[in-house]
């Protein structure tokens, strides 16, 4: 069985508001005799952030983090010495908080659990044990809290950097 273990971060955009800054920690599994197939864990994290002035009472903003935790098939397309491109499709579930505050009423934060997927490519470059990669992906998927929809539908750009655990 071989492991990897990669960081990344990056931006995301779903239309309006939903846009922000995203990260991920992903665990790639490849066990003996798989080929160009493994299986990735990955906890994400996302960020839409939302400030307006309220005419006649003040600021309000509104934060909202996806937190989604996602099982992902990865499949080798591409195998050369410095360049090589995986696609991946994964699903699971996501964690949504929403903070809402503002200077004329008291905070609240509220929460949901809902679902993610995603579909996309990585674009890896090997260096031996470390290998630098380029992720992106299009998400679909929502948490509904009252009067809030948090929604991953959108695409997703991530940089990060693997490392092949011994």
């Amino acid at each position: 069985m071989r492991y990897s273990l990669a960081l990344a971060g990056g931006a995301f955009y779903g239309g309006g508001f939903n846009r922000g800054p995203q990260g991920s920690v992903q665990l790639t599994l490849t066990p003996p005799g798989w080929g160009r197939f493994s299986i990735d864990v990955e906890l994400g994290w996302r960020l839409a952030r939302f400030k307006a002035n309220v005419p006649d009472a003040g600021v309000g903003v509104s934060a909202m983090h996806s937190i989604p935790l996602l099982a992902v098939g990865r499949m080798n397309l591409v195998s050369m010495k410095y360049l090589g491109v995986d696609v991946r499709v994964g699903v699971g579930p996501s964690l949504a908080l929403h903070h809402l505050s503002s200077n004329f009423s008291e905070s609240s934060v509220r929460s949901a659990l809902g679902w993610e997927l995603l579909a996309g490519a990585q674009l890896r470059f090997p260096l031996g044990a470390i290998e630098p990669f380029l992720d992106g992906r299009v998400g679909l998927g929502e948490a509904y809290i009252p009067f809030v929809t948090g929604r991953s539908t959108g695409v997703q750009g991530l940089l990060g950097v693997r490392y092949q655990l011994p």
